[in-house]
């Protein structure tokens, strides 16, 4: 009787119903998927901010299927020293920009740039873009109205969902 006491006492505890919260079964079933940064794991973004924005200097644009979403668009961009990065852009992502606005070599005209950095390990993640101010009235008259996004390198972050499949439990400790 002791026993399935304390097992129920166990099962009941605060940490093990936490496991079941709400969050956990919404992020789930919508398809929601927390973007990491690859060199230590911070969560640096949500698959939900992901969108559309093409640059008119990619090299390569293809829909995938990533991070719980489909028909993600992953742009190949070449920097002016040659050197590729396969992108995803996004309305919302947690990182420090480095330095000032740069309008030089602007991926997406009409923008500025800053190196984007995890705000934990300092990875470089991507780029901050903004709309520059030079074409800040015609933000009206665009269809696309969106004054800040991110380009973030896909081989430098990793989807939650990639993660928690590289580690699994035992099967000699399954129940």
């Amino acid at each position: 009787m002791f026993y399935i006491f304390c097992l129920l006492l166990f099962l009941l505890s605060p940490s093990s119903l936490q496991s079941f919260s709400d969050k956990d079964w919404t992020s789930k079933s919508n398809g929601q998927e927390l973007l990491l940064c690859r060199k230590c794991g911070a969560d640096v973004a949500d698959s939900h901010y992901i969108f559309n924005k093409y640059s008119p200097g990619a090299q390569k644009t293809e829909k995938r299927n990533l991070f719980g979403r489909q028909n993600v668009t992953v742009q190949t961009l070449i920097n002016p020293f040659g050197v590729k990065f396969e992108i995803v852009t996004t309305e919302k992502a947690r990182c420090n920009n480095v330095g000032s606005n740069q309008g030089a070599d602007s991926w997406f005209p009409g923008h500025t740039w800053r190196i984007c950095t995890c705000p934990n390990c300092g990875q470089h993640l991507g780029w901050t873009f903004e709309k520059s101010t030079d074409h800040q009235h015609a933000v009206e008259h665009e269809k696309d109205y969106v004054k800040l996004f991110y380009g973030l390198i896909l081989n430098n972050i990793l989807g939650e969902n990639f993660t928690d499949s590289l580690i699994t439990m035992p099967k000699m400790y399954r129940m």
